[in-house]
């Protein structure tokens, strides 16, 4: 009698580990598909919105004033290139820093001026994507901003954290400078602090 007993715990032992198994297996399967969908939106939306760009970039004279989104349903549109040659970035910049703008790319926020023209252009990126590269960025880097019809140049001058409770970046008209902007620390554990890590730099002459 205790044979029959100990044989049949055995097979429901073994039934059950394999059931384990098989869950874990699935469940596993379930998560690199999770991932692989994510990454391959990721990279074709990266396409799309390059796509975009070029096409802002090839307006003629009648077509300036057009928008032209990455995809139908897309509630922003590239605007501008952020080139920074030492830190190997190349990034498209969308209309508005909104969380559905900043998904895809670094945003310009309405709170600045228009890429390359007098005044103050500020952009917005998250610190764990886009923006990361920031925390390397070194006085005197030299950044390259592409507007539709020119790209600039600008020169790193000065790294600050601030509170964004009491702090505004302020615009000067008589001069054309870069700012770029993210949440700080780097490597916050949860998101949604005041901290600001923001990156200045002016127009350099050509």
């Amino acid at each position: 009698m205790s044979k029959m007993l100990n044989s049949a715990v055995s097979r429901i032992g073994s039934r059950l580990l394999t059931l384990l198994i098989i869950v874990l297996f699935c469940t596993s399967l379930w998560q690199l598909a999770a991932a692989g969908w994510i990454q391959g939106k990721a990279i074709v939306a990266q396409k799309l919105l390059d796509y975009s760009w070029q096409k802002t970039r090839t307006l003629d004279d009648e077509e300036e004033t057009q928008n032209h989104k990455p995809w139908p349903w897309a509630d922003t549109w590239p605007v501008a290139k952020l080139i920074v040659p030492q830190h190997d970035i190349e990034q498209i910049i969308l209309a508005g820093d909104s969380g559905s703008s900043l998904a895809f790319g670094p945003g310009l926020s309405l709170a600045g001026v228009a890429p390359n023209t007098p005044g103050t252009t500020l952009i917005s990126g998250h610190r764990d994507t886009h923006f990361q590269f920031l925390k390397d960025i070194q006085l005197n880097d030299t950044l390259y901003l592409q507007a539709a019809v020119q790209t600039e140049r600008y020169q790193v001058y000065d790294l600050q954290i601030v509170d964004s409770k009491n702090y505004k970046v302020q615009s000067h008209a008589d001069e054309q400078a870069l700012v770029l902007a993210t949440c700080y620390p780097f490597d916050a554990v949860t998101a949604g602090g005041t901290l600001r890590y923001l990156v200045f730099a002016n127009k350099q002459s050509t």
